[in-house]
């Protein structure tokens, strides 16, 4: 079990630094909480959230060569207090819906981030 006094964090690569920081700022209402640059600038990292510890970490390069989908990451998720609000957020920013059950134990879908990455939404 993790101690409530550690934060666990997601870290992504992309070269698409502004559409994933839209992305997760427009679907999961994250913010940016602090943004710095590494070798001179040309790498940044920005990490976002929806309160005040860190749960994404971008790992910005516009030089990062991008991997067929699938090849690395399967998937990774959020536990959403609010899974309407993100479902409708998805829906009007004309996300593709990829796979979604909706059953009385469990409410989930999965769509995909600006990198092809698929990210599954569930309610807490």
């Amino acid at each position: 079990m993790v101690s409530p006094n550690k934060t666990i964090h997601l870290a992504l690569r992309t070269a698409k630094r502004q559409q994933m920081v839209d992305f997760f700022k427009l679907i999961f209402n994250f913010e940016l909480l602090e943004v710095f640059a590494l070798d001179g600038g040309e790498e940044v990292i920005c990490f976002m959230s929806d309160d005040n510890s860190a749960k994404l970490e971008l790992i910005c390069n516009p030089r990062f060569i991008e991997r067929p989908s699938g090849q690395v990451l399967s998937h990774y998720g959020f536990f959403v207090n609010d899974y309407a609000q993100v479902l409708a957020a998805s829906i009007s920013a004309g996300l593709p819906i990829l796979d979604q059950v909706c059953n009385e134990n469990r409410r989930q879908f999965y769509i995909t981030d600006p990198d092809g990455n698929y990210v599954e939404v569930n309610s807490i």
